[in-house]
């Protein structure tokens, strides 16, 4: 009777196992990585195109974020490209240059004035010397943590260089290849 009972039990079981939890396509948890940076500005000003921004603090899971590793500026020097729309990682990539992969012992190069937000940054874009005075560059921004993980694009935000902007120091940027 016992031994009926259990396989009563089990058979049961088999039957109600696909019926249970959320039915569609799977979903994977929430990654590691660090969420994108948040405020990303750009400002035509003395000396180049301002940049600001703030660091994430956390991961998309929601968890804390620990120590970034490196901070990546990318540059559609004509603009952004036709077609509007979102712009995915790998169009970005394609079609923008990476001016400058900033590692995090460098940060404090960056790091925004005193009563700013934790995490506050501003980078000061040069413009190349061959820029023409009427330049419409774009940018986009990501940060990767120290394992490598990169987070989501930020951006683009564009800035227009005007006749008045061409006056600008336009010195090539250091470790720029």
């Amino acid at each position: 009777m016992a031994r009926s009972a259990a396989t009563l039990l089990l058979g049961l079981s088999l039957l109600a196992a696909p019926a249970c939890g959320r039915k569609g396509p799977l979903v994977l948890p929430p990654g590691r990585a660090p969420l994108p940076v948040t405020g990303l500005r750009a400002v035509a000003g003395e000396g180049g195109i301002v940049l600001s921004w703030t660091n994430p603090d956390k991961e998309i899971s929601g968890r804390p974020l620990g120590p970034l590793g490196a901070i990546e500026i990318w540059v559609f020097d004509q603009g952004l490209p036709a077609g509007g729309g979102p712009l995915s990682p790998d169009r970005i990539e394609k079609t923008a240059r990476l001016v400058r992969k900033i590692p995090r012992r460098e940060f404090s190069g960056l790091a925004a004035g005193a009563g700013r937000a934790a995490g506050a940054m501003t980078f000061t874009y040069r413009l190349p010397p061959a820029a023409s005075s009427s330049a419409k560059p774009a940018f986009a921004l990501r940060v990767l943590d120290r394992r490598g993980r990169a987070s989501e694009f930020a951006g683009p935000v564009g800035v227009e260089v005007s006749g008045r902007d061409a006056g600008l120091d336009r010195a090539p940027l250091e470790g720029v290849s």
